[in-house]
């Protein structure tokens, strides 16, 4: 499966992203390295709120119509991602593969649906 959008940029931050996921994940199954994860989720959300950003400039530069529901998809996953930070930093919930799979999965499944409407739109407009 091609994760390409089309935009240099956004697929340039894509491989970043999946990277850190790839990291979080060789960390998770190092068990003796679970410190790690504390600040390796907090980068993660941190790049992935640098790159909601940028789509989200683009977005407007190109007056994109589908804007708000795409804008809608990145309010949720920094809620969630965020309260799963939250929870593996207080100690209530220890870091698990479930949070790994749900980035993933949202990560692959927002960028094949979501952000290749916006490559492909965006392409249109320049």
């Amino acid at each position: 499966m091609s994760l390409s959008v089309g935009n240099n940029v956004i697929d340039e931050h894509h491989r970043h992203l999946i990277a850190l996921l790839n990291k979080a994940y060789d960390e998770f199954c190092d068990k003796n390295s679970m410190v790690a994860m504390g600040p390796l989720l907090e980068e993660l959300i941190d790049y992935a709120t640098y790159h909601f950003a940028h789509e989200e400039k683009l977005m407007k530069a190109t007056s994109y119509p589908e804007a708000a529901q795409h804008l809608q998809e990145h309010e949720r996953f920094v809620k969630r991602v965020t309260e799963m930070q939250k929870d593996f930093v207080t100690g209530d919930v220890p870091f698990s593969l479930e949070l790994l799979s749900f980035m993933r999965n949202w990560l692959v499944n927002h960028i094949s649906k979501i952000d290749t409407k916006l490559g492909a739109y965006a392409s249109t407009r320049h």
